[in-house]
């Protein structure tokens, strides 16, 4: 099937894949060829693509995955997954210094005295699961 994960920025990955995993407020799910079409919202976290011969993870900070059958597209494919990210990255891409750096940024905001703490809170959250999902740090 083919497998599109794209943000506001930029398309961040194309290509072939027998599975999609992914995380929604109901919890993870795996998207398969023939799939129901399907719509969920995402929680940030983990999206892995999986194909026989690789399997490569992106953070997405939140967004949507749509899956569905379609006319047949200009890459051939009847059946597609396209998860509409509002930022993503290849995990294997992520500076864990630099996310730990984004975490303790966040958490110094959501602690001080602003009428922007409610958004502090949520980006100290995303960092975390940033740091935690790239396998590199803790939830702390």
């Amino acid at each position: 099937m083919s497998v599109s994960i794209v943000s506001a920025e930029e398309e961040v990955w194309r290509g072939e894949a027998e599975m999609v995993v992914a995380r929604s407020p109901e919890g993870e799910f795996a998207i398969l060829y023939g799939h129901v079409p399907f719509l969920a919202a995402l929680v940030p976290g983990r999206v892995s693509i999986v194909s026989a011969s690789e399997r490569s993870d992106f953070f997405v900070a939140g967004g949507f995955l749509e899956a569905s059958r379609s006319d047949e597209g200009e890459d051939g494919h009847d059946y597609h997954v396209i998860v509409l990210a509002d930022d993503a990255e290849d995990l294997s891409q992520i500076d864990a210094t630099e996310a730990r750096r984004r975490l303790e940024e966040a958490r110094a905001e959501a602690a001080g005295e602003s009428d922007e703490r409610a958004e502090a809170r949520m980006r100290v959250e995303m960092a975390r699961v940033e740091l935690a999902e790239s396998g590199r740090g803790s939830q702390n």
